[in-house]
């Protein structure tokens, strides 16, 4: 399964980053993964919506195709994590135990907060969607 653009271009500049990776992970740098993880979530819903939308055939097939999208933006997702020096279980560790200051933070940074909200909404309209899609597909046919 191939990553559209978005996710590609996304992916090199990850790689090619020249950011040395930090020790531990800061707050502001969380944020940041966070705010890149869902621009990464955002492209894979664009892509779930697209592969249901113009696939014909069975539903195991499209669950394979599905399930690709998966493994190929898993594999996104980890290099984003990587790039700041972390994984996700030790990202989501971090902010468990860093709550108030990650609060803090976003409330310093409302511009950063503001465009979080933006596309986590956008990913749950994404998700909705795609809901509605594989809804329909259950429906079996009822014109002859």
């Amino acid at each position: 399964m191939r990553l559209q653009i978005p996710a590609m271009i996304l992916c090199g500049a990850l790689a090619a980053s020249a950011w040395p990776a930090p020790a531990e992970i800061s707050v502001k740098d969380y944020c940041e993964a966070t705010l890149k993880a869902s621009e990464v979530a955002e492209l894979e819903w664009k892509d779930r919506i697209s592969v249901a939308q113009s696939h014909q055939g069975t539903a195991k097939a499209l669950d394979i195709k599905l399930r690709a999208l998966d493994v190929a933006y898993g594999g996104l997702r980890n290099q984003l994590y990587a790039h700041y020096g972390t994984t996700f279980q030790d990202y989501l560790r971090f902010g468990a135990s860093h709550q108030s200051a990650i609060k803090l933070y976003l409330e310093q940074n409302v511009g950063v907060s503001g465009t979080m909200n933006d596309v986590s909404a956008r990913i749950q309209s994404l998700r909705r969607q795609m809901e509605s899609l594989m809804a329909a597909r259950q429906v079996p046919e009822t014109r002859k």
